[in-house]
Order: C-alpha cells, then sequence, then structure tokens
C-alpha cells in the first residue's frame, strides 16, 4: 500500500469515528486547540499529530492509536 493509499483509509477512518462519536469538526477543532486548516492537514497527513493530540483524541472516545501505530 503506497502513502496516498493510507491517506485515504485515514480520512475515511477518521470521517467514521466522527459519525461514530456524533461529533463536528469544529468541536475536534476545540478539543485539539487547533484551526480547521490544521486539522485537515494532520489528517490528510496522519504522522503529523502529535502524541498530545493522539491523547486527546484517545481521551474523547477515538480509537485512533490502532490507526497511527
Amino acid at each position: 500500500m503506497d502513502k496516498e493509499e493510507e491517506k485515504f483509509i485515514f480520512r475515511g477512518y477518521f470521517e467514521n469515528e466522527l459519525k461514530r462519536l456524533g461529533l463536528k469538526r469544529k468541536v475536534v477543532c476545540e478539543m485539539l486547540n487547533c484551526t480547521a486548516p490544521t486539522l485537515k492537514d494532520r489528517i490528510n497527513n496522519p504522522g503529523r499529530f502529535t502524541i498530545s493530540e493522539i491523547n486527546k483524541l484517545e481521551n474523547n472516545g477515538f480509537e485512533i492509536k490502532k490507526r497511527l501505530i
């Protein structure tokens, strides 16, 4: 699997997590204290999430570590 496929798969997974948790991107931006463009960049380049951001997502119900590690 190449990098573009990985990005596409992660975007889909992230969107599914938003739906599962009933959250909007705006809420996630507030949770991570970031702007919408920054969140979009993180979703498109999952390796750019910081450990702190990953922990915040996990603490708010996201099952994300297994997709990033």
